[in-house]
């Protein structure tokens, strides 16, 4: 059965709202962050899906709104560790005329400090519609430069 649009709702209505937040995520906000996704043909794999090095693919620029939560250190056995996460908000309908879309395990470079995407959803339905989705919300964690394994590509 097709999905029909809702009496209330008019398409003009939400073809507004998308209009003014592009402009505030685009032009009025300035924030955006660097989006790099694994390159799967570059990067070799062992029989367990592992790979001791990594190749990223060219980043990919995006602007969002980006929430930043205080950093808090957790003391253990092992010393103190900084542990900090950071929650950005993209428009959907520019991520999909650039054809892209951001996924869990991609790096994101946002203040000088590497983060890993943990979650990605399409939580803000406009008028709680589900044909209207309007906004792509990512969560990513400060990711460990150890861990991430970043190499420039050989030439």
């Amino acid at each position: 059965m097709a999905a029909t649009k809702p009496f209330f709702i008019p398409q003009k209505e939400v073809d507004l709202f998308d209009v003014l937040n592009e402009e505030l995520i685009d032009d009025i906000l300035g924030q955006y962050v660097d989006i790099y996704k694994i390159s799967v043909d570059d990067t070799e794999t062992n029989l367990y899906g592992e790979s001791s090095t990594k190749y990223f693919e060219r980043g990919f620029r995006v602007n969002c709104l980006i929430s930043f939560e205080e950093p808090v250190i957790e003391q253990d056995e092992f010393g103190p560790d900084l542990t900090a996460n950071l929650e950005m908000y993209f428009h959907r309908t520019t991520l999909k005329e650039a054809n892209f879309y951001p996924e869990i395990g991609d790096i994101v470079d946002w203040n000088d400090i590497y983060w890993e995407m943990n979650t990605v959803t399409e939580p803000q339905l406009i008028g709680g519609h589900q044909a209207f989705k309007h906004m792509i919300k990512a969560v990513a964690h400060r990711a460990r430069l150890s861990g991430l394994q970043i190499e420039e590509r050989p030439r």
